[in-house]
């Protein structure tokens, strides 16, 4: 039998061949063409959404910045930096003063609109978008999906056929177990109290109670939940869902902003660091000790808080890659002859300052959680 033979005694000709042929041609033409047909332009995209987004809360916010309502402001800016798309947002009053911030503040991606109430300008409002959540997908990713639609709709298009020559037009139907609820990675900033051994028992617990009001007040601007490590110190979970690596750096330098201010006799150093959570802790209400201890070492955690300077950002590795570039200038090594032992294979950085404009954020937050003005 010769080779032409062989290959048609193989591979017959039936009803189904011409019709499935078809079908599979006009599929994978279609989706070809969904695939390559204009893709839409980023830029073009970015100014229609930068533009109805500034001026949509120019409108919803103009009687806040009015009234100058700066922690109003600061959440709505907050939850708006959780956005994807949306990398900074910054309200201004009626002499350009600025109100509230969150994010980056980037002039090349930014869009402005003014807020009025009845012809009378009352602020206006600056939102600066991230330019890589609306460009365009790259080509490479086209002809991979361009592949997986030529080498599946063949045979995809054949099982179906199949299925429907032999009366079966329904899918069965499989129960699928609820899944667990997953982790949830979180920010955690360690809170040490550094003078303990010079206060006593009443000292130090009137002070872990003053830490934890000022911590309940950095978590409602940053999500998340304070925690008591008892008369040691305390910790912050902030949620990594709802605030970036910038924001967890602004939650450090506020808490301690609002205890150098606040009358405790503590003096507290802190340490940013992550972990994961069983549950979100913008969401849960309290969490034990023990479960805490799954999360993290809090004892080391503890002992690196110590190494750290009055009124400055101490962090891990994987804060400072959450940082963009231009955030990372402000971060210098740290170095201390006890991380040799404590954490011989682990870097650390610092933030000392903050550059102005976003040290002038930190204290119009520490003026709206105190109640009064203080001094820069």
């Amino acid at each position: 039998m010769g080779p032409l033979k062989r290959f048609r005694t193989k591979f017959r000709a039936s009803r189904v061949t011409l019709p499935a042929a078809a079908i599979a041609t006009a599929m994978c033409a279609a989706c070809l063409f969904a695939i390559w047909f204009e893709r839409p332009d980023g830029q073009e995209e970015m100014d229609r959404y930068g533009n109805a987004l500034a001026t949509t809360l120019s409108d919803t916010t103009a009687a806040a910045l009015f009234e100058k309502r700066r922690i109003t402001l600061t959440v709505i800016a907050n939850r708006l930096t959780t956005l994807n798309e949306i990398a900074g947002i910054a309200f201004y009053d009626q002499s350009d003063e600025l109100m509230a911030m969150s994010g980056v503040q980037r002039s090349d991606t930014s869009f402005d609109a003014q807020a009025t109430i009845d012809d009378t300008l009352s602020g206006s409002v600056r939102v600066t978008l991230n330019q890589q959540a609306f460009a365009p997908p790259i080509p490479w990713a086209l002809w991979l999906l361009s592949l997986l639609t030529v080498l599946f709709t063949p045979p995809l298009t054949v099982m179906a056929i199949q299925f429907s020559t032999r009366g079966n037009r329904s899918l069965p139907i499989v129960s699928v177990p609820n899944e667990p609820a997953q982790d949830q990675p979180t920010y955690l900033l360690t809170v040490k109290l550094h003078n303990q051994r010079s206060l006593n028992r009443q000292e130090q617990t009137q002070a872990i109670e003053d830490a934890l009001t000022m911590g309940s007040e950095v978590c409602a601007l940053y999500p998340g939940l304070a925690v008591s490590l008892q008369e040691r110190g305390l910790t912050l979970l902030i949620s990594k869902a709802e605030a970036s690596g910038l924001n967890a750096v602004y939650a450090s330098l506020l808490l301690q902003r609002l205890l150098r201010e606040y009358e405790t006799q503590g003096e507290f150093r802190c340490l940013l660091s992550t972990a994961v959570s069983p549950s979100d802790p913008a969401e849960a209400t309290s969490i034990k000790t023990d479960a805490l201890a799954s999360m993290t070492d809090v004892e080391q955690n503890l002992t690196l808080a110590s190494l750290a300077k009055a009124n400055t950002a101490l962090m891990g590795a994987e804060i400072y890659e959450d940082l963009s570039e231009e955030q990372r200038q402000w971060a210098q090594p740290f170095h201390h002859p006890i991380l040799e032992d404590l954490a011989p294979e682990d870097l650390f950085y610092c933030i000392e300052a903050l550059p102005e404009q976003e040290q002038a954020l930190i204290t119009g937050q520490a003026q709206v959680v105190l109640g009064f003005n203080l001094a820069p």
